[in-house]
């Protein structure tokens, strides 16, 4: 079995230090962007597997610059939690993959 992941202390989105802070328990939710502490709490379990791991730490990461960009639930009183989390999924599975592609040209 693979050690644990050492998650980041924090990640740099649009020039904000925002902390990765993991957490032993959150009901229903294996992590969460707060936007009004600006930080990404992410479940301990998640650090017994990399993939999931990092899956999940993106998806919060597009959270967080949506937030920052003012477009998100929270901020922009436009899109609703449910538009967001499609935002947020379409560009962890689609875009996310692309970039990571053409950042290796």
């Amino acid at each position: 079995m693979a050690p644990p992941v050492d998650p980041p202390a924090f990640v740099n989105i649009g020039g904000k230090r925002i902390p990765v802070v993991v957490v032993d328990a959150m009901p229903g939710r294996l992590a969460e962007y707060d936007p009004e502490k600006r930080k990404i709490k992410i479940l301990r379990e998640l650090l017994q597997d990399k993939q999931v791991f990092r899956d999940t730490l993106v998806h919060e990461v597009i959270h967080c610059a949506l937030d920052l960009a003012g477009i998100s639930f929270n901020t922009s009183g436009v899109l609703s939690e449910k538009i967001e989390e499609q935002v947020v999924t379409a560009v962890e599975t689609l875009a996310a993959p692309a970039i990571i592609r053409v950042w290796r040209i």
